[in-house]
């Protein structure tokens, strides 16, 4: 009997110590109950009590308190754990009325833990990146998942949660082929099967640089769930959309040849991998390829375009590789918004200089964007620089300023600025620099005196892709100050003053003047388009008649637009 004390006593002070209610240490253990794991994840607790409806509790070592699992009038209750346990204790209570036992034992997770299964092994067509992807393991108390891979397998990384069921191999090579396998685990640790090994699909594409026929080539797909139903081929050529140029019909051949366009100048190609339920999909890496790469310049691009001195001739200057065998560099322009077309052919120096001058260009009227192209070694697909642009400047009014803009030149890749440059009509003196801009246009000083005119000359940066820091220069363009004309109303060739006649000006310059005398008759008696020179009233050295004639003077103003003035002038003797 005292023996017996002696073992009630201490298990109620284990229970006490593990957290039991209060309501255990008031009990008197009046019922036997034993409890012995019989199976997986499974105790049998008996009893022995007077008949009456048993209610049993539950305690495991992480919980504060007992929990209800059940009642029965009988006298065992089989306890189905809905967790695993790892070798801890589990404690029971049953009571009848006002009647309690108490039991604890040992339960371990002898239950095998369940595998997972594959979904597929496929390359994300977006990142060219391997992903994993698998169906969950069955067993509820998975704690996660090994990703294992190689032959024999290592484990290479964790993902934790049961429901976590896709992994990013992001540090593969889409280009090598890889064999995975994935082993769950769960909560004591306890690892299932590895699965079968799957792999990602590694796409190469071979042929000749100049022909349109290559072909594709992959290794097999291994353990698809429910097999391999076909293998799919699909192409997309320079801009146009994938589309399906191949396929297999028996889920085997690991091989397809496929043809491109005339025109094509590069492509992209994938495989795709179909399962035989239909649930299944897996992707291969896409192959870029340039057609004729080695047979290309290994660098084409436009140096710059400039204008004449002289305003009449445009020259085309560009670059390329000197090792390129190619010789025929063709020449193309477009005015404004117009269609290329091919207007001449260059070759490059023996450092790879390319010159071509275009004299059939009006630059000072129109502006010509040029490019130069080349075919490649397998004269099929032809290769362009970036175009560049004349640049043109215009004198605007813009009320009480006047205004110096131009178009941009965009034939670098990279920033450009811009030197206002200043000269004389006349020609004498030298350009001089007015100033200096990134933007595209100048404030012209409005007292400037006549026979002014500017140019642009565009600077390359230092950041532009090539870094040869060329300059090129614009057509010319004459500040014309605003012009206001006195015309006097009579004068007397006779006389020692006032004998001759003509237009007074606040300013004016040669181009596009004219100044006319016409009789009563309408014939001309006098003209002229030099500013300076006036009527002396004499005709073919003949002194014309007193009286009343019409002149007519003929203009430019300072924004292009030519204007007329009319009236008569008296000549008296």
């Amino acid at each position: 009997m005292k023996s017996r004390v002696y073992c009630k006593r201490l298990v109620i002070l284990a229970l006490v110590l593990a957290g039991c209610t209060a309501r255990l240490s008031a009990a008197a253990d009046t019922i036997p109950v034993q409890a012995q794991q019989t199976g997986p994840r499974t105790v049998e607790v008996t009893w022995t009590a007077a008949p009456g409806t048993a209610t049993i509790y539950r305690q495991y070592s992480d919980e504060s308190q007992y929990m209800e699992i059940g009642s029965t009038s009988g006298g065992s209750w089989t306890d189905r754990q809905h967790r695993s346990v790892c070798g801890d204790t589990v404690r029971y209570s049953v009571t009848i009325g006002g009647d309690e036992g108490y039991a604890a034992t040992v339960v371990s997770d002898n239950e095998p833990t369940m595998p997972a299964s594959w979904g597929v092994v496929t390359v994300d067509q977006s990142t060219q990146k391997i992903m994993l992807q698998w169906n969950a393991s069955a067993d509820t108390d998975i704690m996660g998942y090994l990703i294992c891979e190689g032959t024999p397998s290592m484990a290479i990384d964790t993902v934790y949660g049961r429901e976590m069921t896709q992994y990013l191999f992001a540090q593969g090579d889409v280009t090598e082929e890889y064999l995975f396998r994935i082993c769950a685990f769960d909560s004591c640790r306890q690892a299932s099967p590895l699965t079968d090994a799957a792999n990602n699909m590694v796409l190469s594409v071979g042929g000749e640089p100049c022909s349109r026929t290559f072909v594709a080539s992959w290794n097999s797909y291994q353990n698809m769930p429910s097999g391999v139903l076909r293998y799919e081929l699909w192409l997309k050529e320079d801009d146009i959309p994938y589309r399906r140029v191949g396929q297999t019909d028996d889920g085997a051949a690991a091989s397809l040849s496929f043809e491109v366009g005339e025109g094509c100048m590069r492509f992209s190609v994938y495989v795709r991998v179909l399962s035989a339920d239909g649930q299944n999909v897996a992707y291969s890496n896409i192959v870029d390829e340039e057609l004729g790469t080695t047979e290309r310049p290994a660098y084409l691009y436009l140096r710059k375009v400039s204008v004449s001195d002289n305003g009449s001739t445009v020259t085309v200057m560009g670059q390329t590789d000197p090792a390129f065998s190619g010789s025929d560099y063709r020449v193309y322009r477009h005015v404004e918004e117009g269609a290329w077309s091919l207007v001449g052919h260059c070759s490059p120096s023996a450092d790879g200089t390319l010159v071509w001058i275009d004299e059939g260009a009006r630059p000072a009227d129109e502006v010509y964007t040029y490019r130069i192209g080349v075919f490649d070694g397998c004269g099929r697909n032809e290769i362009f620089t970036m175009g560049g642009s004349t640049v043109r400047p215009v004198i605007e009014q813009q009320g009480a300023q006047t205004v110096l803009r131009w178009n941009a030149y965009e034939g670098w890749e990279g920033s450009t600025s811009y030197e206002v440059m200043k000269g004389r009509t006349d020609n004498s003196g030298v350009w001089q620099t007015e100033g200096s801009t990134v933007g595209v246009e100048w404030l012209v000083d409005g007292d400037e005196t006549d026979g002014v005119k500017y140019k642009i000359v565009a600077v390359e940066g230092a950041d532009s892709r090539y870094r040869r820091m060329d300059s090129l220069q614009s057509t010319e363009v004459a500040y014309r100050p605003y012009v206001n004309i006195w015309m006097p109303t009579a004068f007397t060739p006779l006389e020692s003053t006032n004998n001759k006649v003509k237009p007074l000006f606040k300013s004016v310059v040669g181009e596009g003047y004219r100044f006319t005398i016409y009789n009563r008759m309408g014939l001309v008696v006098f003209s002229t388009v030099d500013p300076q020179e006036a009527w002396d009233g004499y005709s073919k050295g003949v002194l014309q008649p007193s009286g009343a004639y019409l002149y007519k003077i003929t203009y430019r103003q300072n924004d292009n637009t030519e204007h007329y003035l009319m009236g008569t002038v008296l000549l008296l003797y």
